[in-house]
């Protein structure tokens, strides 16, 4: 985590210095994002030991609204210090960023890792694709992907269709930046919702607001006016964010630490890819069926992404640790089986 953001800190440093050459610009760029990606994979797999896996949605839910705050004001003070300083300035001020995350992750003083981890079961989950193996072998996380990269190829439709939205109502870019606003706060709120949900519950949280996300697709497809659209865009966040902080969750709790991060790194593959269809296939639909018909369309793939998700009912909660966590001879009780102490 320290070496990812150090070096994504010295691209954007670098960045400040040949602001003005585009094509240098997108090369450094690049690999910054590269830089970058090994971060969230590894971020994420040291949750549950750092904050304890039974605080998994609370600190999913924490890092989550931090995230989409970022997304949705760090724009906007972009914006301000691009009109007042230049971007060379706004190059420096995420480089400076990125150092603060350097030096507030050195300050944790917790164990990243778990110090009791199994390393004779490694050897099961040796390689760089040890995660994807992992996701295909688990039912849950299987259905889970599968439901999610239907809910993305259609639903990410929309980030090609809201610039051209905006333009329909006849707002332009400050229409534009509400919309991107309202969804942003929108995700905040749902994610701070998702804070207090117990594994118990999960699978209720993730099925019925997966069916609610899928709906507003259609409520903005029907809107006729600008502030109904901007409602809509809303709800899809507030109903979207508790699904998140329960995606974080099962992935954390089903996947054994010596090979989490791997996990990790293969959802967020999937996930891109995913994105990158949908971006590509975007711009056909909103050429042709116009913004509101890309959300009429990922109003469809949500209910089928939601549909996918049924079967979670009925899976979870589920008690056992996950596939090839546990290697034993002897027998065990029903308490050894669960993935962490019960409640007293």
């Amino acid at each position: 985590m320290i070496v990812s953001e150090s070096a994504s800190a010295l691209c954007w440093l670098v960045m400040a210095l040949v602001a003005h050459s585009p094509g240098v610009l997108l090369a450094i760029a690049f690999a910054s994002s590269v830089f970058e990606v090994p971060y969230f994979p590894a971020s994420s797999a040291a949750i549950p030991n750092v904050a304890g896996k039974d605080n998994l949605s609370w600190a999913n839910s924490l890092v989550a609204v931090g995230r989409y705050a970022g997304l949705t004001f760090g724009p906007i003070l972009g914006g301000l210090l691009v009109a007042a300083v230049g971007p060379e300035w706004v190059f420096v001020a995420n480089a400076a960023s990125y150092i603060v995350s350097v030096v507030l992750t050195w300050s944790v003083r917790a164990n990243f890792a778990d110090p009791e981890r199994d390393q004779e079961s490694a050897e099961a989950y040796r390689g760089v694709l040890a995660g994807f193996r992992f996701v295909w072998s688990d039912r849950v996380l299987r259905q889970l992907a599968l439901s999610f990269m239907v809910f993305i190829v259609g639903m990410a439709t929309t980030i090609v269709a809201d610039p051209v939205l905006a333009d329909e109502f006849d707002t332009g870019s400050f229409g534009y930046g509400l919309i991107t606003a309202f969804w942003g706060v929108g995700t905040v709120v749902g994610t701070w919702m998702g804070r207090r949900i117990s594994e118990d519950a999960e699978a209720r949280w993730l099925v019925g607001f997966s069916w609610l996300v899928a709906l507003t697709g259609f409520g903005v497809a029907l809107s006729p006016w600008f502030g109904l659209v901007l409602f809509w865009l809303f709800a899809f966040g507030v109903t979207d964010g508790p699904t998140t902080v329960v995606e974080q969750n099962l992935l954390q709790r089903r996947s054994p630490d010596v090979v989490r991060s791997r996990v990790m790194g293969a959802w967020e593959t999937l996930m891109h890819g995913s994105l990158v269809v949908a971006l590509v296939a975007g711009a056909w639909i909103v050429a042709v069926l116009g913004p509101k018909g890309a959300y009429a369309i990922g109003g469809v793939t949500g209910l089928v992404g939601a549909a996918l998700l049924v079967p979670m009912l009925r899976w979870l909660p589920e008690r056992e640790a996950a596939v090839g966590h546990i290697e034993r001879s002897e027998p065990m009780g029903v308490a050894e089986l669960l993935p962490f102490d019960p409640p007293e």
